[in-house]
């Protein structure tokens, strides 16, 4: 194969395929997460309180909040999302964890996809993908847009 055949392939992957976004989300109806974003100092981390204003849905947040959002790649396979994403949250799974079960949180992946027509993303997960998840007590939530 040519540099210039592999250079289209690689134009067109960029072009067309899914953009694939994964967030971790901890939320609690009862406890305000500003202190897990200082606690747990993962780059990128933010937290909310209920009632601050969701930009990304044009309302009000419900609940109180922490999560961990990577910027979203092109990729045609969310496992390479998840397994980024995972990655991430590493270093401080045993924290995660104790907050998780100490303060009843809800632990929630999500999965943003953009996507455009037929070039739908494979949404297969490794066992690996599978077990780390469910490491976190999480669920997992997919969106496409």
């Amino acid at each position: 194969m040519t540099d210039a055949a592999v250079h289209d392939i690689d134009a067109s992957i960029d072009l067309h395929a899914p953009r694939v976004r994964a967030s971790f989300r901890l939320t609690s109806e009862r406890h305000l997460l500003d202190g897990l974003r200082d606690e747990l100092a993962i780059d990128g981390a933010l937290s909310w309180q209920k009632g601050d204003p969701d930009a990304s849905r044009g309302q009000q947040r419900r609940m109180h909040g922490w999560s961990l959002t990577l910027p979203d790649a092109p990729s045609y396979s969310a496992d390479t999302a998840l397994s980024e994403l995972l990655l991430a949250l590493a270093p401080k799974r045993e924290e995660i964890v104790h907050a998780i079960r100490s303060m009843e949180l809800d632990a929630r992946v999500c999965i943003e996809v953009s996507m455009t027509a037929g070039h739908p993303p494979v949404l297969h997960c490794t066992p690996a993908t599978i077990g780390a998840i469910a490491s976190y007590g999480a669920a997992v939530s997919v969106v496409f847009e």
